[in-house]
């Protein structure tokens, strides 16, 4: 179950905000994971990633944001370009639904965790910006346990999700 290009592997697809501001990166606990991420979640139909990205910033910690890239051209065509994720990363979120549905025990998942059914996370992680200038922050509690500016030193203290530390060490090298 190590591969993670199982063709059949439901996928769900999720968009975070990686958001640095005077040297700290902001960070909630993930009820569901127990451990330490960027604000996001699932993107809805005929929603963009970065579009998710930037609502779930929101919904979670109460901070209006916009995704951006550093120099990112402006179309002079009437098109828009849109920001790119700084990562993409895919990762197993529920390998107990997998196997139970691949078993044949169930078509769907009674996961209590996943109910959408996933089994792996395709993940866009943008760097975001504070699209005001409040930064005054306010847990979701219903989807958080805690909320939080952090170093890059203080780091090594928290519990963090699968790569989140690798992730937050890119966009800090990406705004140098």
């Amino acid at each position: 179950m190590k591969n993670l290009q199982n063709i059949d592997a439901k996928i769900c697809l999720t968009a975070a905000g990686c958001l640095i501001h005077e040297g700290q990166v902001m960070l909630v606990k993930h009820k569901k994971v127990g451990a330490w991420l960027c604000p996001g979640g699932h993107i809805d139909p005929n929603e963009l990633p970065h579009q998710a990205a930037e609502r779930e910033f929101w919904e979670e910690t109460g901070i209006e944001v916009s995704a951006f890239n550093p120099d990112l051209p402006t179309a002079t065509d009437g098109s828009v370009y849109l920001p790119n994720p700084i990562l993409t990363n895919l990762h197993w979120v529920s390998q107990d639904n997998y196997q139970i549905r691949t078993e044949g025990k169930s078509s769907t998942s009674n996961s209590k965790l996943w109910k959408k059914g996933c089994e792996q996370h395709l993940s866009f992680i943008y760097l975001v910006k504070p699209a005001g200038k409040n930064l005054d922050f306010k847990e979701n509690v219903e989807e958080t346990d805690g909320i939080g500016w952090f170093s890059l030193a203080e780091l090594d203290d928290l519990e963090l999700f699968g790569n989140v530390e690798l992730e937050i060490k890119t966009a800090f090298s990406l705004l140098k």
